[in-house]
């Protein structure tokens, strides 16, 4: 028999909570579902039963289980049907929709770290660039996998749209008419302006969305943006546009990329443009 004190130092489990799993009435809410071999008024002995389940507990414990999720994890435990692989999926999903959130908090704070050094003044565009550079740098890597890229039509592809994330960013804080200078404008920021005006032209046309006119506006985009960063040859040319296409999906897809793209190209541009690229992309096909 092991007193309540060792089975605390041998499963880990506080004496609180073992109390909670033997009697109803403690101050946390007892489950008291599981009895002791030995259970008198101020007395408890655990037997190699005892031990075994309390053993179980704190394993679920580390997994993340709740005191209330305990009870029926154990008992499903003892079942001869596919519960417990029900039950430990549940946890699993809920755990990994945790994460997902624990690391999209932890990057928004990265955002506003990377904003604390900026001017008073800069301080909202710097979070609002962090957070497309982010966009752009999850985007790049996803439609690089989808189309099974090469490292370096990646690398390349992201570089360009940094470039051109941070041309709008450029745009936003300064003004369009600080790149009127030919040699000061980059090729990424032509393409921006060429794109606001085209954008702005298809709406006051009230083009459709997922029409072909503006499908071929999404292809010219991204047919453009790559001959700049390939090297003149039409398979690399076609490889780098569709990888630029699937990538701006993606950064279009990111409600965080609304209110930048809304200033630069206007009211109704952001649901045009995420809805254009999403259906130019779905016809495109899978794979290379």
């Amino acid at each position: 028999m092991w007193e309540r004190s060792q089975v605390e130092r041998l499963t880990g489990l506080s004496r609180h909570m073992i109390q909670d799993l033997c009697y109803h009435n403690t101050k946390g809410g007892g489950l008291g579902f599981w009895e002791p071999a030995v259970s008198k008024p101020g007395y408890s002995r655990f037997d190699e039963g005892d031990l075994l389940m309390f053993y179980l507990v704190g394993q679920l414990k580390r997994a993340g289980f709740t005191l209330r999720e305990v009870e029926p994890t154990v008992f499903a435990i003892l079942e001869n049907d596919d519960s417990l692989v029900r039950t430990l999926q549940g946890k699993a999903d809920e755990l990994h929709a945790r994460r997902a959130e624990l690391a999209d908090q932890l990057s928004a704070l990265e955002c506003l770290k990377d904003a604390v050094s900026s001017k008073p003044a800069d301080c909202l565009y710097a979070v609002m660039e962090a957070v497309l550079v982010q966009s752009v740098d999850r985007a790049v890597e996803d439609a690089g996998q989808g189309l099974d890229a090469t490292r370096e039509e990646v690398d390349t592809v992201h570089a360009l749209l940094l470039d051109v994330a941070r041309g709008m960013m450029g745009e936003l804080r300064y003004g369009a008419d600080c790149f009127d200078a030919a040699d000061d404008m980059s090729g990424a920021q032509r393409c921006l302006g060429e794109a606001r005006a085209s954008v702005a032209n298809l709406l006051r046309r009230g083009m459709v969305p997922t029409g072909p006119v503006a499908c071929g506006f999404v292809r010219r985009v991204s047919r453009k943006l790559a001959r700049r960063c390939a090297l003149d040859t039409p398979v690399e040319t076609r490889a780098h546009a569709d990888l630029i296409m699937r990538a701006l999906a993606h950064v279009l897809g990111d409600v965080e990329s609304g209110v930048p793209v809304e200033l630069l190209f206007g009211n109704g541009s952001y649901a045009f443009l995420s809805q254009a690229f999403r259906a130019c992309t779905a016809g495109a096909g899978q794979g290379r």
